[in-house]
């Protein structure tokens, strides 16, 4: 770009500034640049990452010919080089490279023609490098005009490559050598997108130049970065790939095992053996235990991809970086109805898309087809061009997804509820202090420092969805997806997430959000318009979405979606922005002939280690919440009081002497029911989302269901006790009960009612879709085992009400308690005898207790059906 002194610009992200930066850590505004007082002067705007002169962070400086500037970075970040323009003939137009190969098989970050084979290990960080003139960094140049500049090696596509030129890492696609497959690429062309250029000169001369890149940029096949890592083959016989220091190839992400894989050569067979990984080792996108592995196959070991190039093993980490494509996605259910009707576009890296539409549109299905949770009927995403439904397995640790229903325990503090969900998402292997470290850089990178020590219920919307981002970005996900994160909230709050959602767009990854707010859509880079019927009627920047649509306000457009008459899908398919924005950037998927394999999520840490965290978690969860605390210690008392103010008559008189024997019994009854049941009723419906969620990530179904039946079974097995013992406080019974002393087993009794009757209570939470359900179902089964417990409505030889009696827990309970005090006895009978199950003898006894085991046996094996039909179809493993 040629400055014109005659104004201002604005540098940064931002897809309208004057001129646009896309590179990590540079801000959406960075900086200004203005012509003042016979000088350019470069003024940082209050940019998160700063901005460098010669390694040193300035506020102002006045640039000239020959200065650098580092925007974000000294070096790392968006490096302007401003020079003094060169009256010389335009270069000639970008070439196109086609590259010959099999698709689909390639990874990322292979040289450029001509250039050595990389270093082994990490890269090295060093000062600019020269480049060839007239070529630049990242096509920035003015296509081949003015002397050599500066540039950074691995900035992207000059205007014109040759053989042998070039900075490093570019990943131009090339003809690879025989008999390797292809050279580093998947196939196809490559086309370089050239710099704005803009033309008047300046005072007294020449202007400096600026170089930037494009706004919004798709990955081409091929295209990838440079290599993090290569190991020489020669000579080894294995070589241990892993997150510790001491194996030969380290992978430094915690998703991955300290010991994890094994490279074994023998007579030059080699083979890739997984060594008891968490997260699993896969060759071309499916998981093995043990495989034979050739120059063509891609071996996935958490987020980095390994493949044998000739005598080297080399490593290519997936850095964020990555571009996301829907191939004529299309979503039918029930006799037909369609809710997404071949909807294609693609994503760039480091893009923030915003989808919108009316209800019904199609939203949230497109979401979960994109994060592969449920793959649309027809029509593939490819992520960075690999199909995402066949490699699920592989991929899906690299996807990050925020439900709209925040996914956290509110009673725990920002920093305590990390740290749980940092040890069911990493191996059982990361040690607490890695974890911990791991938090914390979350808690910085989201501004949550301050906040680490509130409770989360404490904390506003805006806050509280930040920290449900933050237990995404634990894991480091490539692509984050977000359904509705500003719904209910206020305008500023609702600003608040969507800039933070930039940062992390502008941080190196690609974010994509449903939302129904418009307020904030120019921070996006990209914007998808969904019309009724899950059809596009308009994807590309925001500010050009209202004019082409043909209003000037949104709640116009979305009247105007009513009208079935207008054909937008048809209308923005023969536009010229899906020329410019899709048609021009979509590659066709590869077709391969694997067929797709739904796998379970693998679990990040073994069963018991899992149960011991969400244990751990749920019991500091109800310590935090001093309120249910406080109600579960008073609720067993009151109960117990209460059972003492009812008359009982004496306990120990002559048959047929005591009316009154059954009310304690009754009262004791449905305390159980209502103490074990109360405190379970509404515990799985309140944690659905984060259920599914952490499910999908890999917790184990049958750990969270034992956790849920280990804290409340102590909890509600602790409540009956104290409420038979405060109930019968100075009552008078039989010395012996059935085996043993009276007190024992009528605790036995209740305590093992109180526990099923909470299992009972977990089946209903299971069943319905709100907590608001949970107390009408809780009144409904109380009264049932009020009525068929057998105090208030004799049972015995009544067709259907006696054998409907069977199925309640009540029914059994106050049995083994009538048992034990012999209360057949005490209550006269006019016409019909004693029910047979209060008999007081020891198998009769152990009948009514052990229907009761039976009974919660049965209600807790449907809560863990009713949990996986909760889980969408991906998770349904086992």
């Amino acid at each position: 770009m040629t400055l014109d002194p005659g104004r201002s610009y604005r540098l940064g992200r931002d897809p309208n500034a004057d001129l646009v930066v896309n590179a990590d850590r540079v801000s959406r505004t960075h900086a200004t640049l203005r012509f003042d007082g016979g000088q350019w002067v470069l003024t940082d705007a209050g940019s998160r990452n700063g901005t460098y002169e010669r390694g040193r962070r300035v506020q102002v400086v006045v640039v000239g010919p020959g200065t650098e500037i580092g925007l974000g970075h000294a070096t790392e970040g968006g490096v302007i080089t401003f020079r003094t323009v060169s009256h010389q003939a335009p270069a000639p137009p970008p070439v196109t490279t086609p590259v010959q190969g099999r698709p689909g098989t390639i990874p990322p970050g292979h040289a450029w023609p001509g250039q050595a084979p990389p270093r082994q290990g990490p890269p090295a960080q060093g000062p600019p490098g020269p480049v060839p003139p007239g070529q630049g960094p990242l096509g920035q140049g003015p296509l081949g005009q003015g002397p050599p500049v500066q540039g950074l090696p691995g900035q992207g596509l000059p205007p014109q490559v040759r053989p042998g030129q070039g900075p490093p890492g570019q990943g131009l696609p090339t003809q690879g050598p025989p008999g390797q497959g292809p050279g580093p690429g998947y196939g196809g062309a490559y086309q370089p997108v050239p710099a704005r250029v803009a033309a008047p000169p300046a005072h007294g001369g020449a202007p400096p130049e600026m170089h930037s890149t494009p706004t919004v940029r798709i990955r081409r096949r091929g295209q990838w970065t440079k290599p993090a890592a290569v190991r020489n083959l020669t000579g080894a016989q294995v070589v241990r790939i892993g997150r510790a220091p001491e194996n030969d190839m380290v992978v430094t992400d915690l998703r991955v095992s300290r010991r994890h894989a094994e490279l074994r050569i023998a007579d030059g067979v080699h083979e890739i053996v997984d060594v008891g990984s968490r997260i699993g080792t896969y060759v071309n996108g499916v998981r093995v235990e043990r495989a034979r592995i050739t120059p063509d196959d891609l071996v996935g070991i958490g987020p980095s991809t390994f493949r044998l190039v000739g005598d080297t093993l080399t490593e290519y980490a997936d850095t964020g970086e990555v571009c996301l494509q829907a191939h004529d996605l299309t979503v039918t259910v029930g006799r037909g109805k369609v809710l997404l009707d071949h909807v294609t576009f693609p994503v760039g890296e480091k893009c923030l898309l915003a989808i919108i539409g009316p209800s019904g549109s199609g939203k949230s299905t497109l979401l979960r087809a994109l994060t592969g949770l449920r793959p649309a009927d027809q029509g593939v995403v490819t992520y960075d061009g690999r199909n995402l439904y066949r490699d699920y397995a592989e991929l899906r640790s690299r996807i990050g997804l925020v439900p709209q229903d925040d996914i956290l325990h509110t009673q725990l503090t920002v920093r305590r509820a990390l740290v749980y969900a940092a040890e069911l998402r990493f191996p059982d292997d990361t040690r607490q202090h890695e974890r911990k470290e791991r938090v914390d850089e979350v808690l910085r990178q989201l501004g949550l420092e301050n906040r680490k020590d509130n409770r989360i219920s404490s904390l506003s919307g805006g806050q509280r969805k930040r920290v449900s981002v933050a237990l995404e970005l634990l894991t480091k996900p490539s692509l984050l997806f977000l359904d509705e994160p500003t719904s209910g909230l206020d305008p500023g709050l609702d600003k608040s997430v969507m800039q933070m959602l930039r940062g992390l767009s502008d941080d190196g990854r690609t974010v994509a959000v449903v939302t129904h707010s418009v307020a904030n859509l120019d921070i996006c880079d990209r914007l998808l318009v969904m019309a009724p019927g899950g059809k596009i009627a308009y994807f590309g920047p925001p500010d050009e979405a209202l004019p082409f649509l043909g209003f000037t306000d949104w709640a116009d457009v979305f009247l105007a979606f009513d009208d079935q008459s207008r054909d937008w899908a048809g209308e923005y398919a023969r536009s010229a922005p899906y020329q410019k924005y899709i048609a021009a950037d979509m590659i066709e998927p590869v077709s391969v002939g694997r067929p797709v394999q739904r796998e379970a999520p693998q679990k990040q840490q073994s069963w018991p280690e899992q149960l011991s965290t969400l244990v751990r978690r749920y019991c500091r969860g109800i310590v935090a919440d001093r309120l249910f605390l406080g109600l579960t210690i008073a609720l067993p008392i009151i109960m117990g009081l209460l059972a003492r103010v009812v008359p009982t008559g004496d306990l120990k008189g002559p048959p047929n002497s005591n009316g009154n024997a059954a009310n304690l019994l009754l009262i004791l009854c449905i305390g159980g029911c209502l103490t074990g049941s109360a405190n379970a009723v509404r515990e799985l419906v309140k944690e659905r989302a984060i259920y599914q969620r952490e499910r999908a990530v890999g917790l184990s179904r049958s750990a969270y269901l034992c956790s849920k039946l280990l804290v409340l079974g102590v909890i509600t097995v602790a409540q009956g006790v104290v409420l038979t013992y405060v109930a019968m406080l100075n009552v008078e019974t039989y010395d012996k009960g059935v085996f043993t002393a009276p007190i024992t087993e009528l605790s036995l009794a209740v305590a093992l009612l109180s526990f099923t009757a909470m299992t009972v209570g977990l089946l209903i939470s299971a069943l319905v879709k709100t907590s608001e359900m949970t107390m009408p179902l809780l009144v409904l089964v109380t009264l049932i085992q009020l009525v068929f417990c057998g105090a208030l409505v004799h049972l015995d030889g009544k067709p259907v009400m006696e054998q409907i009696s069977w199925l309640v827990p009540a029914r059994w309970a106050l049995a083994a308690l009538a048992g034990t005090l012999d209360v057949g006895q005490l209550i006269p009978h006019v016409q019909d005898p004693p029910d047979p199950l209060w008999s007081q003898d020891f198998g009769t006894w152990f009948l009514d207790m052990s229907a009761l085991a039976v009974l919660s046996v049965v209600s807790a094996f449907l809560v863990a059906r009713m949990l996986r039909r909760h889980e969408p179809a991906v998770m349904r493993g086992k």
